[in-house]
C-alpha cells in the first residue's frame, strides 16, 4: 500500500513537472514570430527547427549564442591559418583586420552570455549587435579582395544570421 502511494505521488509529481515544463516550451508560433523579424527567415526557421527542444526563450538564446560563438571561433582559426599560410600583403591586411574583428566579436559574445545569465536582455542585445558588426566589417574587408576564401564569407554570413536570431530573442527577454 505504501509503495502504491509512493508510485502515485511520483506519477503526480512527474505529470506536474511535465505540465509546467511544457507551458514554457517554445511553440512553432513563437518560432515563426522570431523568424519573421530576422533578415533571413528561412535560415532562422531551419536553425530553430534543429534546436526545437529548447524549453524557453532564455535556453534558446543560450543555444543561439553557443552556435554563434562556435562559428566565430572556427572562423577566427581559419583566418589565422590563411594568414599563416602566406597571402599577398593586401589580402594579409584584410584578413588581419578580420582577425581583430573576430577577436572582438568573441569577446562581445562572451559578455552577451553574462548579460543573458543575469537576465539583462538589453545588455545581451548590445553585445550581440557588436558581434554582428564585427562579422559584417570582416565581410566588407574581404569582399574587396581579388581572391576570397569562401569559408570566411560563408561563416561570416552565418554569424550575421545567428546574431539576427539572438537579437530578436534578446528583444523578447525581460529588460533590466
Amino acid at each position: 500500500m505504501a509503495a502504491n502511494l509512493r508510485n502515485n505521488a511520483f506519477l503526480s509529481s512527474l505529470m506536474f513537472l511535465l505540465l509546467i515544463g511544457s507551458s514554457y516550451a517554445i511553440t512553432s508560433s513563437e518560432m515563426s514570430t522570431i523568424c519573421d523579424k530576422t533578415l533571413n527567415p528561412s535560415f532562422c526557421l531551419k536553425f530553430l527547427n534543429t534546436k526545437f527542444a529548447s524549453p524557453n526563450l532564455q535556453a534558446l538564446a543560450k543555444t543561439t549564442l553557443d552556435s554563434t560563438q562556435a562559428r566565430a571561433t572556427q572562423t577566427l582559426k581559419k583566418l589565422q591559418s590563411i594568414i599563416d599560410g602566406g597571402v599577398d600583403p593586401r589580402s594579409k591586411l584584410a584578413y588581419r583586420s578580420c582577425v581583430d574583428e573576430y577577436e572582438s566579436a568573441i569577446g562581445n559574445l562572451e559578455e552577451a552570455f553574462e548579460h543573458l545569465a543575469s537576465g539583462d536582455g538589453m545588455g545581451m542585445n548590445m553585445k550581440v549587435s557588436a558581434a554582428l558588426d564585427g562579422a559584417d566589417t570582416c565581410l566588407d574587408d574581404v569582399k574587396r579582395l581579388r581572391s576570397v576564401d569562401s569559408s570566411v564569407v560563408n561563416n561570416s554570413k552565418t554569424i550575421k544570421n545567428l546574431c539576427g536570431i539572438a537579437l530578436v530573442i534578446s528583444n523578447m527577454l525581460p529588460r533590466n
